[in-house]
């Protein structure tokens, strides 16, 4: 197709392209390795099915936008078909007498997909460019000029515009310049869109048509060249950045579990995260995956009721600070400006309610709450800068062993006039029953306790609780960023654990769940912990206890965040809810519900201190429970109980709702 000279200078075109873009995409690995705890290549690499799964599937599109992931999946599958394309059109264009499978079935299959998937990709590109650009989805906003930094604030817009209009012009002089051939050599039923534009070319001369179709080779892939070394530092970056991610993906114990620290290592001089460099490889890595698509900050309750916090904003900062830096940061030097100046700032971090739906919802693996509590380790520890409620419920903890502040010979109390054995006088049990802080001293959480051990009592089950021996847990202390407070509550309770030889727990409080089972278990105590709701479960599945299905009136379930994404678990609340529903009565969903739940906002420490930014994020829950018609509201969670509670009394709701543990229906039918 191509003259000599045109080949020649095709050559040096690629040649030159190539060249740049090998010294950007060097960098922007250069970048990466700048961070802490190194992604381990040859592991990451290993995992190249999943890679490949999630890059041909585009399945994790889906998760939260079903219509828009949709159209993305087939403009990521237009796109990554074109790979193929462009090869082929450079053998057509640079080897004489070319042509793919001219007279063969595959060569149809294959032209029929290229004409079908041109048509969708720029179909589909257009759409979303009319949807940022003209009608200005609110899901694809971000607060600016408060959440995002200037480097970022000038590229997102600026970038999507070029990605988008790349994406047009590549594609669209390829469909073009396929429509001169069909004119030049007849109608093609395997091409039904070229063939159909082709018709437009009908009255220009044979010479008019070889210059039209050399003209939209030429464009097609001179945009390719043109763009290849400006690829890094654009979102489209995340088409092969995102599978890569999932490859390297860290495996935690849960979303909120990091890894323990060596606080008595005398040459660390940091602890947590205070500039980019201090965040682990794979944490930099999430940043060139991001898509920019806003989903993390669909449900995170600290946006959605108007505090300083999109988790979308923390990696468009970062990316944005990369390719600002990327030149002196690929070259070793040290970043100057923490990342409360650049990436969030001090209040968003502690906005962070720790519930995981930023992580649930991204389609390309980006961790960034973990970000988020980085950045409170260094802010507790390095820094002793975090809100001052906090600083007292430490104190609490680590005076009292709760962070309510109150006696710990009083931490059995609530089981004055019941059987409820104590490990100290049975001496061992099958099961350890956790009470928990909230358990043992909130008014209502020793509701919830007492309602456990009556189920537990009437199921025969052999269990004993620590009672007095019992201490927090330090869930809180690391959620906040304390981590050596959480340490040092590990360790008494593990001596314990050791001392009555405890190998399986049950608990009603979620995040002594997470903290006992993940963190306990990241320090070396592997422990059967189960939730509440899956051992009642179990004991009715069983047959051990028979609760009467007398409850006749709707209730409506908040699905707890740390037995839910945390723990996985939807089921079982549920199941336990229907053992207890009368003929007429339902379980009534709220429309954020299981894998898309909106949080309590007591979760991360903020059951301790509050942000008076915005919305009460409780209220905002407690609303649309509402909304349901239901009366009653069920939760399986002490902290989820205390802030329904609040809520109930603040909307209002204290003398026509009522809110209550599962256990506790339970416990009144039995």
């Amino acid at each position: 197709m191509l003259s000599n000279l045109e080949r020649i200078l095709f050559v040096i075109l690629v040649v030159v392209s190539m060249g740049l873009a090998w010294v950007t995409f060097r960098r922007m690995f250069k970048v990466i390795g700048r961070g802490s705890d190194p992604i381990d290549w040859a592991k990451a690499l290993a995992k190249w099915p999943k890679g490949l799964s999630v890059f041909l599937s585009q399945k994790t599109l889906f998760k939260t936008r079903p219509v828009v992931g949709a159209i993305h999946a087939g403009v990521a599958w237009g796109f990554t078909l074109y790979l193929l394309v462009n090869v082929i059109d450079v053998l057509y264009g640079m080897v004489p007498g070319f042509h793919f499978l001219p007279n063969h079935f595959i060569g149809d299959i294959y032209r029929f997909f290229v004409d079908f998937f041109s048509m969708v990709v720029l179909v589909g590109v257009l759409l979303f460019v009319v949807r940022r650009f003209i009608t200005k989805d609110e899901r694809l906003v971000t607060n600016e000029p408060v959440l995002l930094s200037e480097s970022a604030r000038k590229g997102v817009k600026r970038d999507s515009l070029i990605v988008g209009v790349f994406i047009i012009l590549h594609v669209g002089f390829r469909f073009v310049g396929a429509s001169f051939e069909v004119a030049i050599h007849g109608a093609d039923w395997s091409q039904p869109g070229a063939t159909l534009l082709s018709a437009a070319w009908a009255g220009l001369s044979p010479d008019a048509l070889v210059f039209g179709e050399h003209l939209g080779w030429w464009m097609a892939l001179g945009l390719i060249l043109g763009f290849m070394p400006y690829f890094p530092y654009s979102k489209h970056a995340h088409l092969f950045m995102g599978p890569l991610n999932y490859m390297a993906q860290i495996e935690r114990r849960s979303p909120s579990t990091l890894e323990i620290m060596d606080l008595e290592d005398e040459d660390a001089e940091q602890f947590g995260a205070a500039k980019v460099e201090h965040l682990p490889q794979k944490e930099l890595l999430d940043a060139y995956a991001c898509i920019m698509c806003n989903r993390c900050q669909d449900g995170c309750p600290a946006y959605q009721t108007g505090k300083e916090l999109s988790p979308a904003a923390i990696e468009i900062n970062k990316r944005y600070y990369f390719n600002e830096h990327l030149k002196e940061f690929s070259e070793g030097a040290d970043s100057l400006d923490s990342l409360s100046k650049w990436m969030l700032s001090e209040e968003a971090a502690w906005s962070c309610t720790t519930c995981g739906f930023c992580i649930e919802a991204c389609p390309v693996g980006n961790e960034p709450m973990v970000d988020i509590l980085r950045m409170r380790q260094d802010l507790v520890l390095m820094e002793s800068n975090f809100p001052r409620d906090a600083m007292e419920v430490f104190d609490k903890i680590e005076n009292y062993g709760n962070p309510w502040g109150m006696s710990p010979m009083d931490r059995e109390k609530w089981t004055e006039g019941m059987d409820v054995p104590k490990m100290r006088e049975k001496g061992s049990a099958e099961y350890l029953y956790w009470a928990g802080c909230s358990g043992a001293y909130d008014d209502r959480g020793k509701d919830i306790s007492r309602s456990v051990a009556k189920i537990m009592n009437e199921a025969g089950v052999d269990y004993a609780i620590l009672g007095n021996e019992e201490t927090c847990t330090g869930d809180s202390a690391r959620r906040i960023g304390n981590e050596y407070l959480f340490q040092m509550q590990a360790m008494q309770n593990m001596e314990n654990f050791e001392k009555y030889d405890v190998k399986k727990v049950v608990t009603q409080c979620p995040h002594c769940l997470t903290t006992l089972k993940n963190d306990y278990g990241e320090i070396g105590m592997e422990l059967e912990v189960v939730h509440h709701s899956e051992f009642i479960a179990d004991m009715i599945k069983e047959g051990k206890i028979s609760p009467d299905k007398s409850l006749e009136e709707d209730v409506t379930f908040h699905d707890a965040c740390y037995v839910g994404r945390h723990h996985g678990e939807y089921d079982a609340p549920r199941d336990v809810l229907e053992s207890v529903m009368g003929e007429d009565a339902n379980v009534v969903e709220m429309p954020r519900s299981k894998e898309e739940s909106f949080c309590c906002g007591a979760g991360g420490g903020n059951m301790w201190y509050e942000i008076n930014t915005g919305k009460r994020i409780n209220v905002e829950r407690f609303e649309e429970a509402i909304e349901t018609g239901a009366k009653k509201v069920a939760t399986s969670c002490n902290f989820c109980m205390i802030m329904m509670e609040d809520a109930r009394k603040v909307t209002g709701q204290d003398e026509t709702m009522e809110v209550y543990d599962i256990a506790e229906l339970v416990a009144d039918r039995i």
